[in-house]
Parts: C-alpha cells; structure tokens; sequence
C-alpha cells in the first residue's frame, strides 16, 4: 500500500472519529458560534496532511510481522491528533494565516469574530483551547484498550508519551532561539532532531516496532533510519523556504518567524560581515519584495543553497544505508524509498 492508498483509507477513519468527537463536543456547549469553531477542526485536519506519520507505523508493523491492520489505523489517529495540537499552538507561536492554504486556527476565528476590538487576543486564546482539546482526545485515545498484548502497549505508551514531552520542550527551545544570538549548529541540530527526526519518524516508527515485538537490533536500527529520515526531511522544509519553492507558504517564511535553521548558521558562521548585517536584519520582521530579493540572492551566492543540496542527498543516502541493514522485507523497504525519494525531491 502505497502512501497515498494509505492516505485514502486513513482519512476515512479518521473523519468518522473526528466528526463523532466534533458532534460530542458541540452538543456539549451548544452554542452556535463556539461550535462554528469546534466544526473547524474538521476543516484544519483534513486541509492537506500527508499522514507520514500514521503511515510509518503500517510499514514497520506490518513487515516486522504484525497482522492486526485494524488496530493499527485506530492506534494512528493518536498521532494525527497530537499533530494538529502542535499545528494549532505553533500556527499562533509563528502569527501564520494560512496552512495548506487554508485559514489557520487562530485566523478563521478572528474572521468569525469579525471587528470585536479583542478579536485577535480572543481568537488565539480559543485556537490555544481547541489544542489543548486535540491533546485530550490522545490521551483519552491513548489509554483506550487496544487489541495488543498489555506489555507491549504499556511500552508503546510510554514511547507515545515520550514524543509529547520532547515535541513541546523543543518548542519551548524552538521559540526562545527566536530572540537569542544566533544558535549554535549542535542547537539547531538537537532541535531539528526532537521537533522533526524524533517526532515524525523515529517515535511513530518506533511505537509499531514495540507492537510488533522486534529486537533490540532493529529497534535501534529504526532509531537511526528515522534520524536521518528526519533530517533529510528538516534539510528540504528549510530549503524550500529559501528558494521559494512551496507555493502554500509565503517567501522566506521561517526568516520572518526568526527561525534558526542550518541555512542562517551556514551565514553566520562563514559568510561576509555584510550578509551576516542583512540577514540579522530580516530575522523575525516582515519582508518587502526588495529584501526577499536580497537574501535570494545573499543565499545564492553564499553557497548556502548547494550546501542544502548536498546536505538533502547525504542524509537521504544514509538512510538508505541504514535501511539495507534492517530485516524489513523488500516491499516495506519498497514503501520507505518512495518516502526518501520524497523527500529528495527540491520542488514541493
């Protein structure tokens, strides 16, 4: 089953779950306007997400022998759950408007508060309460009983659990680098591996190796490729962003946000006085068309786009590397290439 057959079927449970849950809760307040707000999660969710994570998951558990293929979809929903929390609380964090091009959280309620003076503060604070109800359903999820060995699901439990600790302190991280000096690469590195690696690949993966009663060689095995996985992933958002090259973001989004990637410490750290005076002058400040054309070319020159280039084929090789070492069968390695192959493409 390949990603997007996956995708169609997952999509499927998902929203008879989440359009039970969004009935629940709107019976429960009964109110026109806060429930225009909670039938928007339906709306977020379903706006373009890739299901990477719930779809890992089938592939490590299945061909390291797992059958149950309905717990695994039941099991998943957890992890799209925990990832529209996240999307909801960082769209905030970073004042977007748009994902998938579609209004974020924070922005549709603000449109629905129409000009109430406090709209914005209003709107966010609601944005922040419906994640905080997404992370309910996971746990409420998450200690359901699951058709698996109690052992097992008590050690995927706390795999799952771990996740969450590490995504939402290396945000905390995330955001105070936003106003600190610029960050240092082993910095960048540990938050692009607990933001990104961690939370995308290694700990989703890793949940259905648990289930799937794998030994530790592989565990650690999965461990590895999901780390490079995640970095070749980390290595292609962050240069898309620079080149412009995907359509659903605005140019040069992270540099507005005051994100620190390896393409700002690539300036910092080796490029001339001048560009290091340019970019620190963009970061976390909204841009005119003259300064995007400025870093465009800034970036350009520097070397730092062929250093992203190269960077993106490196880890994508070593996961491959990794990969031929675990005893996945050739269909599982099969799924996990066309993921890589993915990830290496420099067009979104």
């Amino acid at each position: 089953m390949d990603l997007s057959t996956f995708k169609t079927t997952f999509d499927g449970i998902l929203q008879t779950y989440v359009s039970e849950k969004i009935a629940q809760s709107k019976k429960l307040i009964n109110d026109k306007k806060l429930n225009a707000f909670i039938e928007y999660i339906n709306t977020f969710i379903f706006s373009g997400g890739k299901r990477i994570r719930p779809y890992g998951l089938r592939i490590i558990y299945t061909w390291f022998g797992g059958t149950n293929e309905k717990a695994i979809f039941n099991f998943g929903i957890i992890f799209e759950l925990l990832h529209t929390m996240a999307l909801i609380h960082d769209d905030i964090i970073d004042k977007a408007d748009k994902r998938h091009n579609a209004l974020t959280m924070h922005s549709y309620i603000e449109k629905i508060l129409g000009n109430n003076k406090n709209a914005k503060h209003i709107a966010e604070g609601q944005a922040i309460l419906i994640g905080d109800l997404m992370l309910s359903r996971v746990y409420e999820l998450r200690y359901k009983q699951h058709d698996f060995d109690e052992k097992l699901l008590l050690a995927a439990r706390i795999n799952v659990h771990s996740m969450i600790e590490e995504v939402i302190l290396w945000q905390m991280i995330d955001v105070d680098m936003m106003i600190s000096e610029p960050a240092s690469l082993s910095l960048i590195d540990k938050k692009n591996m607990y933001k990104t690696a961690s939370y995308t690949f290694i700990r989703p993966m890793l949940t259905w190796a648990i289930l799937a009663e794998t030994s530790e060689q592989q565990k650690q095995l999965i461990i590895q490729l999901g780390q490079y996985m995640g970095l070749c992933f980390q290595m292609r958002d962050d240069y898309l962003d620079i080149t412009c090259g995907d359509k659903t973001k605005s140019a040069f989004s992270d540099i507005q946000e005051g994100q620190q990637t390896y393409f700002t410490h690539y300036i910092f750290e080796k490029w001339t006085t001048e560009q290091k005076k340019l970019l620190k002058a963009c970061m976390g400040k909204q841009l005119d068309q003259e300064q995007i054309k400025a870093l465009q070319v800034m970036f350009e020159v520097s070397g730092a786009i062929e250093f992203g280039r190269t960077s993106i084929r490196e880890y994508s090789e070593k996961a491959r590397e990794v990969l031929e070492q675990t005893t996945l069968n050739d269909d599982a390695k099969i799924s996990i290439l066309a993921l890589i192959k993915k990830m290496e493409k420099l067009e979104h």
